[in-house]
């Protein structure tokens, strides 16, 4: 069966017990992945649940902040779930948003540096070397845990492809996804490896109403969030939607949320997302693939409905796609 992921919001406010029937009935419909996402709670511990609760769906990250765990703490925890999953589990790994880390009092400093000696010191952890100037080592993992970087920035989809396993790609055009991979696979070539080597998942916002007009308008609601992101902003705006960013994030100056949304088009919203009646989404689905997506994670957006019932509408229709 051709991979589909599915990810799954833990801060959607459901219990974790219904968070975990969820990722059961993703693995019962025969997706291939449950992807956590991580903002007010720990991934980890998410997937850890998921892990307990299935048998056979590929789990993972989506993403963990380096910034909020020491690297021998988040490999303490990866074994762990790797364990418990028997070799589902994939870690993800990414840096976050400067304004985020900031409200919390960290400072961000180079982020590819330190994502790049974040990879370094989970290597070295999980292999069972003994940690530097620690003294003490951790039990190899009885299977290797694959560690994928979230990338928005072509230079990070270049050091995934020097040292990670896998790109976790989000809110990109079907171009900039094929020039994303391109740049991590040529890099791999560059470093001794086979372009193979390099795993491709990609988010996939969905926002699936029968009415086209209203799942555009949710849509717009939602990525306004992002755009007011410096990472994400500078992402559109490399995507070929300049003059949307910069009326966005002018707008967010302001704290105008009106006007934040307002300033993203119809074109980019249809380019960014998968947004209409269920075959306009199966279709965009199909150009991502055609793309070079290994693994598409469908990230659902309820559109008058509760969380749980958007899942389920989205397994339906994704589970044979």
């Amino acid at each position: 069966m051709t991979a589909c992921g599915i990810a799954l919001s833990p801060f959607s406010g459901m219990p974790i017990r219904d968070f975990v029937q969820l990722a059961r009935e993703a693995e019962d419909a025969g997706l291939s992945g449950v992807f956590v996402p991580e903002a007010n709670n720990d991934a980890l511990m998410c997937c850890h649940a998921i892990a307990a609760g299935t048998r056979r769906i590929t789990i993972g990250t989506w993403i963990v902040n380096i910034y909020l765990r020491q690297p021998t703490l988040c490999a303490a925890g990866a074994a762990m779930v790797q364990e418990v999953s028997d070799g589902r589990f994939i870690l993800g790994l990414g840096v976050s948003h400067r304004p985020a880390l900031q409200a919390l009092g960290i400072e961000m400093g180079n982020a590819r540096d330190k994502l790049r000696g974040y990879v370094s010191a989970l290597r070295t952890t999980l292999s069972g070397e003994p940690i530097p100037g620690f003294g003490l080592r951790f039990r190899k993992p009885a299977k290797a845990i694959p560690i994928y970087l979230a990338a928005l920035a072509m230079e990070t989809a270049r050091l995934g492809g020097e040292i990670a396993d896998g790109l976790m790609l989000y809110f990109c055009p079907p171009d900039r996804m094929r020039r994303s991979i391109a740049a991590a696979r040529d890099h791999a070539v560059r470093h001794g490896r086979k372009p193979a080597e390099v795993a491709i998942t990609m988010g996939l916002p969905v926002f699936m109403h029968d009415d086209r007009a209203r799942a555009i308008e949710a849509a717009r609601r939602a990525l306004s969030f992002y755009a007011a992101l410096p990472f994400y902003n500078r992402l559109f705006a490399k995507s070929g939607f300049e003059t949307e960013a910069a009326r966005a994030i002018e707008a967010a100056g302001r704290r105008d949320a009106t006007a934040m949304a307002a300033s993203l088009t119809e074109p980019m919203i249809d380019a960014m997302s998968l947004a209409g009646p269920a075959s306009r989404c199966l279709e965009r689905l199909a150009e991502y693939r055609a793309a070079g997506a290994e693994t598409p994670i469908i990230v659902p957006n309820p559109i008058g409905e509760d969380y749980a019932a958007c899942v389920r509408k989205l397994l339906r229709v994704f589970a044979n796609a």
